[in-house]
């Protein structure tokens, strides 16, 4: 477990964690965003910009608790910087403290300055070859071992300061002790778990943890008499906390004659040095780094409001001031023979290097296709488009976080849905329904079957209002509140409608199906008859299976072929037919309702007028009674059809027989006026002649493919489902031309 934790239900996924946090330690997950503890340095800066306080620190206090009640000797290491955090207390009134939570030792953490001072010597032969970089700061030790260990034989071999002083502590005290250090900086929790330090340290904790502390035990420091420090003091090394106060303190007899010196505060400038240092560009003979803007004064413990250089000003006013000390001449002898050095390690966890054709599809997929779309505007929190793309091969981040692709993707969804709601107002549910009596009596079955969970088989010819009245039935359902799914059978192959209906490849990233991403809603199947067997059988034994409650969902199945055909001919399951047509509606074909047809007509009169803004009155009764003579193979959605494209023509508010395209099929009757009779003579046959070309072509495509009409549409360039309709209205059965060789002479 990672020494900072998230609380993904506060987690807005603002990504202000992943802009500051200087190594990109932030994965980034749809439920929110969390560390990675490998690559975390410890620098807690996603716990100072969190503003919904998403992310805790683990607390060392229950481990600190425990070895106090043990009241066992105990000893508190309080780091150099530690004035910047006194607040209203005296240096004295904190250590009086400190005695009353039971710890019997209060050290200085300045001592273990004193203890490493001019112990690294920096001999001016090998500074080309190896710049030594010092390691008093553990988040920069953190930071080389993780992320830059190509420089681990550059790290000058000293502890830092409070480990420097916990050792020697240990040295000098006779028998068991715990050591507690406090300090500022988050990384020294790091540095107290690594396997060198856990017999050194026993427990680390921040200042705000301390003055948890001190409330939850009923001490308030401001109210007691100040008490001094044990140990020694180290005067001349308390000003190491500020800027450039490591090289002053560790260093006292480094001169620019010995070598060239490189300092720098804050991450990025550490990271800059680091990346030049692996790459060999510069080569000092020391560099001095700290991963906080403003030394050791400015880490992120919230005990503090102060700006690093009000702290750094405290801290200096605090060496100006003589303290006291109980010195213990155990203390004096003991850095003779003291062992300050430590080891490092490689800990840099196994990442993915991804390809460049890896991350070009990552772009590519975020509407990235040239270098001048890549933005590089920070908003997912990386600096630049590319880095965010390898973060989303290495599962640190998502596509999404890209901001203006977002923004383009809502905007684009928005536009969507402005278009479907317009639509929606044009076109409403019950449209081209009508009320006659057959309709009427299928309308008030459909009311009865509705709050139902049965399936619903509705049957009818192409262009009868199967699809209109499935959606009146959803509407009037106990399913309402949801969006009726809508699969067509006819328009999808085998492979994919299995997909869309039971799920993809589990690997996919959305394997649901149809089936259950409208648990609570209805599915509606529209033409079912052209779904394959592999599918139809699926849907059966999904139908036969026990219901879980996220497969909750009604069916609507719609088909315009015959199906007790093809349970005789083989290409319809039987057993899912007997399943599917418990509850069954027959919608009738536009040629039996007759007298719905001026209603009907009407409605998608004005149903054009609003899509094409014009103002449509009426149908002039020449056009009317043509409309009544037509015999509507197509039937309602030919009828939509041909409204449509007489009310475009039209530039008067009446519509007019010469704006109706009836042409190219034949009327059921002759016109009644001879003074037509010459012209609709010449369109009849014209007519007829097409009829016969179609029939011959559909024949010819037929015979070419042995029967098989998903070949034979094909070979015509046709959907499948106007095949099948062409098929019908010439009543051509595929089964004639099954068993027909290929090489039959062509027609």
């Amino acid at each position: 477990m990672g020494h900072i934790q998230t609380d993904t239900q506060r987690c807005r996924r603002c990504y202000a964690c992943v802009r500051h946090c200087p190594v990109k330690a932030i994965r980034v997950t749809r439920q929110g965003t969390d560390l990675s503890p490998g690559r975390c340095i410890g620098c807690g800066r996603c716990l100072q910009i969190c503003t919904q306080q998403a992310r805790h620190a683990v607390k060392d206090l229950e481990r600190c608790r425990r070895l106090l009640k043990r009241r066992e000797p105990m000893a508190a290491l309080l780091a150099p910087s530690f004035p910047a955090y006194l607040g209203d207390m005296r240096p004295g009134q904190m250590i009086a403290g400190l005695r009353q939570l039971g710890f019997g030792m209060v050290i200085e953490g300045a001592w273990g300055v004193e203890l490493l001072a001019g112990r690294l010597k920096i001999e001016p032969s090998t500074r080309p070859q190896t710049p030594t970089i010092l390691s008093h700061c553990p988040a920069v030790i953190a930071l080389v071992e993780r992320h830059f260990p190509q420089l681990l034989r550059n790290m000058a071999p000293q502890v830092s300061p409070l480990p420097a002083a916990a050792r020697a502590l240990r040295a000098a005290h006779a028998g068991p002790l715990r050591v507690v250090t406090i300090s500022s900086c988050f990384a020294a929790k790091l540095e107290a778990v690594d396997d060198q330090f856990q017999d050194t340290v026993d427990a680390a904790l921040t200042f705000s943890e301390l003055s948890e502390l001190f409330e939850e035990s009923g001490i308030t420091p401001t109210l007691l008499s100040d008490a001094p420090f044990d140990g020694t003091g180290a005067a001349d090394k308390r000003l190491f906390p500020v800027t450039g106060g490591a090289l002053a303190t560790l260093l006292p007899d480094f001169s620019g004659d010995t070598g060239v010196v490189l300092s720098a505060e804050g991450p990025h400038n550490a990271l800059d040095i680091l990346r030049d240092l692996a790459a060999g560009r510069i080569r000092p003979s020391v560099v001095d780094l700290r991963l906080c803007r403003g030394g050791c004064t400015g880490p992120c413990d919230s005990a503090s409001r102060l700006s690093p250089f009000a702290r750094s000003n405290l801290v200096q006013e605090f060496a100006r001031q003589p303290q006291k000390h109980l010195s213990d001449g155990a203390y004096l002898g003991t850095a003779s023979g003291l062992s300050l050095e430590r080891t490092f390690s490689n800990r840099q966890p196994l990442q993915e290097h991804p390809s460049g054709e890896n991350i070009r599809r990552v772009l590519h997929s975020t509407d990235k296709f040239a270098q001048r779309d890549e933005l590089n505007c920070g908003a997912c929190g990386y600096d630049t488009c590319r880095e965010h793309a390898t973060a989303v091969c290495r599962n640190l981040a998502l596509e999404d976080m890209c901001l203006p692709y977002f923004v383009k993707r809502l905007e684009a969804e928005k536009l969507r849905l402005e278009r479907a709601l317009q639509l929606a107002r044009h076109v409403p549910d019950d449209t081209l329904i009508g009320s006659d009596a057959p309709m009427r009596q299928i309308l008030e079955l459909a009311q009865e079957l509705a709050p139902g969970d049965k399936p619903i088989l509705l049957r009818g010819e192409a262009g009868t209002g199967k699809e209109t009245l499935a959606r009146i039935i959803h509407r009037r359902s106990h399913r309402s509140e949801q969006p009726l799914a809508t699969v067509n059978c006819t328009a999808l192959g085998n492979r994919q409608l299995k997909e869309e209906l039971f799920g993809g490849r589990p690997d996919a990233k959305k394997p649901q199906g149809l089936l259950e991403l409208a648990a609570g809603s209805s599915l509606l199947l529209d033409e079912i008859g052209d779904a394959s067997l592999e599918v139809q059988q699926a849907l059966l034994d999904w139908l036969n299976r026990e219901k879980a409650p996220w497969a909750d969902v009604r069916l609507i199945v719609t088909s315009h072929r015959d199906l007790e055909q093809g349970i005789r001919e083989g290409w319809f399951n039987s057993e899912l037919f007997f399943r599917l047509s418990l509850c069954t509606l027959t919608l009738p074909p536009l040629r039996n309702r007759l007298d719905a047809l001026p209603e009907l007509a009407r409605q998608q009169l004005q149903r054009a007028s609003r899509r094409y803004n014009k103002k449509m009155v009426s149908i002039d009764p020449l056009a009317q009674e043509t409309l009544n003579r037509y015999h509507w193979p197509g039937n309602l959605r030919e009828l939509a059809s041909v409204i449509e494209r007489a009310v475009a023509l039209s530039e008067e508010d009446v519509l007019h027989q010469e704006h109706l395209n009836l042409s190219l099929t034949p009327a059921a009757t002759e016109p009644p006026s001879s003074s037509t009779e010459t012209t609709s003579g010449f369109r009849a046959r014209r007519g007829h002649q097409m009829e016969m070309i179609e029939r011959d072509l559909l024949e010819r495509y037929l015979r070419e493919a042995c029967g098989n009409v998903s070949a034979a549409a094909r070979r015509a360039n046709l959907p499948r489902r106007s095949f099948y309709r062409l098929m019908e209205r010439y009543g051509i059965k595929r089964r004639q031309f099954v068993n027909r060789r290929r090489s039959e002479p062509k027609p």
